[in-house]
């Protein structure tokens, strides 16, 4: 008969069980099974070593871009302690599920004879997206790559995860105009990105400049920049272009004699303007009567008297809502993926890469100049090339973290070498510049005993460096080590008691303030031990502050 523990442990099981079978009314339902990485985290608690070999430095204002070898799931839970609320923009290009042997589910392929692979698939995508959303800003961005096979269920899960209210897309992109060989019925020549904003009400997309053969249309110019006029009354083929159809857009504007000012209400020495063709058609204006006052007040309505009609314009910019299919040949596969990558590593080493281009135009329409952009399946290393690329074009200072596993050597013989020689230059290509920090998980034992909180404090210094995006070494010690960056923040790390005395020495020295990683084995952060420099001291205990957030996620 089992006695009261086991019993206790049944009923908790059951527990979950009840749990996994509780109707669902809408939605994606699938099998569910931890994967092996998951549960590792319940008996191992993953850190950041780097391997220094692999550091690259050439320009010191800029930011440090990260690399990360390891499981994505391992390297999330490690980026939910640095990085969480920090990041811009997630975009992945996870394995598309097609049954051809090309992606691992517990250290064994899946095929498509597998009934259970997507399952599979959405339960690896599931722990992982919800991970990276926990790391997005509130104003921040989710792209993934996906195709047919797995279309429609990720599209569930993502609505599911980021709610239907936040998607913000589905991207279709043509890569190979041919389409695939040996298909059976139609043939593939376009795959998709799922777009999702973390809060719709806070995203915004920035400004998309045109191409130079459409840039040239606009050949006027004032303070804000170079414009065209287009005429304010809706000239579309459309219905409720026409007066019958939208009674509302047709309505008088009142324009002064000088042609300088505008009204909705009829006034002396101002002329009525309306929506009327040369041909005597009645069309209605592009928007409403308050809207066009609102653009009065934004200076982009202009009057014009021609053949002696008075005709409004509207003034447009060089950017554009970008529509949700992209057939540009920049976004072809072949040539601007895997035949750049050829030309970058001298060999074809990897299948499939993303076109470059596709990648440089997604984030910049998602991304400013100063963001963080996270790609937890990094492959080849195309969104890091991306990013540098829109570094150099635009005096940027976006930074790149970098996931990605190192099957086949991925990590070390393609990504890695991928940003090296963009950064340091190839063949007839200069270099574009830029700084790396090459990272690999680690485990300590997750048993809350001291010896391993004092073994996670020991192995925490990668993290804490990249937490606080200090990476200058001014010194380290058995017992403390500080840090700096070039933007004058000061992190210091005290690995036991015997480093407190010495480091507040430093600290008086330098004179300046410093966040400090202070050894507790419980969450106080001995601060009456700082009394005396309390004002130059921001104090956290370590590993506290990075276990509460592990036990949040591994829970």
């Amino acid at each position: 008969m089992p006695n009261e523990k086991e019993l206790l442990e049944e009923v908790k099981f059951l527990k979950e069980e009840i749990k996994k079978i509780k109707p669902k009314k809408y939605g994606l339902l699938w099998e569910t099974k931890d994967e092996d990485v998951v549960l590792q985290c319940k008996e191992e608690l993953p850190v950041l070593i780097e391997d220094d070999k692999k550091e690259i430095k050439t320009d010191k204002s800029k930011p440090v871009n990260i690399l990360i070898e390891g499981d994505n799931y391992h390297a999330l839970s490690v980026l939910n302690y640095t990085h969480q609320g920090k990041i811009d923009v997630v975009y992945i290009d996870p394995p598309y599920n097609t049954g051809a042997k090309d992606w691992k589910y517990n250290n064994h392929f899946v095929d498509n004879l597998d009934t259970y692979r997507h399952s599979k698939w959405i339960s690896m995508m599931n722990s992982r997206i919800r991970l990276a959303k926990k790391l997005l800003q509130n104003t921040g961005i989710f792209i993934c790559a996906v195709d047919h096979y797995e279309l429609f269920n990720l599209g569930l899960l993502c609505d599911e995860i980021f709610g239907e209210e936040n998607r913000l897309g589905v991207i279709t992109v043509v890569h190979k105009p041919e389409g695939r060989q040996f298909a059976n019925f139609f043939s593939p020549s376009n795959e998709f990105m799922l777009v999702y904003a973390k809060n719709k009400n806070l995203a915004k997309f920035q400004d998309v400049v045109l191409s130079e053969g459409k840039l040239e249309e606009f050949n006027e110019e004032d303070e804000k920049g170079k414009f065209k006029l287009q005429n304010f009354i809706r000239l579309t083929d459309g219905k409720y272009s026409l007066r019958k159809n939208k009674p509302a857009g047709f309505y008088p504007i009142y324009v002064s004699s000088d042609l300088m000012k505008f009204s909705l209400e009829k006034k002396a020495n101002y002329e009525e303007a309306l929506p009327i063709t040369n041909k005597g058609i009645e069309r209605v204006w592009k928007t409403f009567g308050d809207t066009f006052m609102e653009k009065v007040e934004d200076g982009v309505i202009v009057a014009k008297r021609e053949n002696g009609k008075l005709v409004l314009y509207e003034k447009l910019r060089p950017s554009q809502v970008l529509t949700t299919h992209w057939i540009d040949k920049k976004y072809h596969g072949y040539h601007y993926g895997t035949k750049l990558l050829e030309e970058i590593l001298g060999e074809k080493v990897f299948d499939f890469p993303k076109s470059l281009y596709l990648l440089i135009d997604i984030l910049k329409i998602t991304t400013n100049e100063k963001a963080i952009i996270l790609d937890f399946f990094a492959g080849s290393g195309t969104t890091g090339h991306a990013v540098l690329e829109l570094n150099k074009a635009d005096g940027g200072n976006r930074q790149v973290i970098l996931c990605t596993n190192n099957e086949n050597k991925i990590a070390e013989n393609v990504c890695y070498p991928r940003m090296k020689k963009v950064i340091d230059g190839y063949s007839s290509n200069k270099g574009l510049g830029g700084n790396l920090k090459y990272y690999k998980t680690d485990f300590v034992d997750a048993e809350p005993t001291d010896i391993n909180k004092k073994k996670l404090v020991d192995k925490s210094t990668e993290m804490l460096c990249l937490k606080d995006d200090c990476f200058n070494e001014i010194k380290r010690t058995k017992t403390y080590s500080i840090f700096t960056n070039n933007w004058g923040k000061n992190l210091g790390i005290i690995y036991d008691d015997a480093g407190i005395a010495p480091f507040k020495k430093e600290v008086e020295k330098i004179n300046k303030k410093f966040i400090v990683y202070v050894f507790s084995l419980d969450e106080s952060a001995r601060e009456e031990e700082f009394e005396d420099i309390k004002k130059l001291v921001e104090l956290k205990p370590i590993p506290a502050v990075i276990l509460n957030v592990y036990k949040r996620i591994f829970k």
